[in-house]
């Protein structure tokens, strides 16, 4: 039987209430982060020196001394910083409500999260310990014609790094992979009849296996390591190209596969599953969401704060190896661009990648 089109309104409503949550969330966020004006004066002048390209060690002793004049705790301090480097939008906050739903989602999600340990172990030893993500990385550099180059992070010298605030960052695209492989198997249930309980365990499979491949990418690629495309004189971190590529095609995907699951309730162009009720569908749609969120937290525990540092390190020394890039500082001063040779990639990593002020003489 079609769907009302009551029905399918109250479908769209229960879709769209994530967003609607979002609003008040994000100003509770900027109210956290600080809203005062002592709170904006300080976050000006983090943004100053964020615009001109240096590192925050550089200015490290002047922030905080500038924290100090406007009685600003470390904590504080650190919220700001991270608010600035790793700024949150809507993609965050549509999340935030699975912190109060956890207590239910949380024993089906530790079973898939630990079962993506696994996974993310034999993703770690192809393509880090076999070397395939420097093929890849050499490969694109190839068909591009790119070069492969250093860029020192913003967040080096940060106050504190809040790990909260980079954890929560990371995760949209982690959490988003989860419901693009529901709805992707949802519609292979409608292809092959598949059971409810095979399409919960086919997309949690195939969930684990595309959150594993991209962790370890991710985890991989943040560092220094960047791209830069001379003949459109561009400069591509390595991280963001990962999420560039992907973003689009798992947003089209989720938008294609709603639209479609909607259409066909209202219509009543397939009948053989349970989700023909379009506010059932909605509402399996927030679940999934919610969970594969607590699984996203999860991974970040098991493997970002745990794994990451030795598969970057690993990656870049491979990299080293292979093209020993320059480091180099892409600074802003009065309107003037310019990029300037510091010191070797190896050399940077040797010093634990840091600086000292005489590397800034050299500028």
């Amino acid at each position: 039987m079609a769907a009302t089109i009551e029905s399918t309104f109250v479908a769209v409503l229960v879709l769209l209430s994530p967003l609607f949550l979002a609003t008040p969330l994000s100003f509770a966020w900027k109210w956290w982060t600080g809203m005062e004006p002592e709170h904006e004066h300080y976050r000006e002048k983090v943004r100053i020196v964020l615009d001109s390209g240096i590192p925050l060690s550089r200015y490290r002793p002047e922030l905080d001394a500038e924290a100090r004049k406007v009685y600003l705790d470390p904590d504080r301090q650190a919220r700001i910083e991270s608010d600035l480097l790793n700024p949150l939008g809507v993609t965050h906050f549509i999340l935030f409500p699975a912190l109060i739903a956890w207590p239910i989602l949380f024993p089906f999600s530790v079973i898939i999260g630990l079962l993506a340990w696994f996974p993310l172990k034999m993703f770690e030893w192809i393509l880090i310990e076999k070397r395939i993500l420097l093929r890849i990385a050499n490969l694109v550099k190839k068909v591009n014609r790119w070069e492969i180059i250093g860029i020192p992070r913003s967040d080096i010298g940060i106050k504190t790094s809040d790990r909260i605030l980079s954890s929560i960052h990371r995760m949209p695209i982690t959490v988003f992979l989860g419901l693009f492989s529901y709805l992707l198997i949802m519609n292979l249930h409608w292809l092959a009849g598949f059971s409810i309980q095979n399409t919960i365990l086919l997309s949690s499979l195939l969930y684990i296996i595309l959150v594993s491949f991209i962790s370890v990418i991710r985890a991989a690629t943040a560092s220094a390591l960047s791209f830069a495309d001379l003949p459109k004189r561009k400069i591509i971190p390595m991280d963001s190209l990962v999420e560039s590529w992907m973003a689009p095609w798992v947003g089209v995907g989720l938008v294609f596969f709603l639209v479609r699951q909607l259409t066909f309730s209202y219509k009543a162009i397939r009948q053989d599953t349970l989700f023909i009720d379009p506010i059932i569908f909605s509402l399996s749609i927030l679940l999934v969401l919610y969970t594969a969120t607590i699984i996203g937290l999860m991974i970040e525990v098991t493997f970002f704060r745990k794994r990451a540092r030795d598969v970057k390190t690993k990656f870049q020394l491979q990299v080293i190896e292979k093209h020993s890039p320059t480091l180099y500082l892409f600074t802003q001063h009065l309107g003037d661009l310019k990029i300037s040779p510091l010191m070797s990639l190896d050399e940077w990593i040797r010093k634990d990648e840091s600086f000292e002020s005489a590397d800034f003489d050299r500028l």
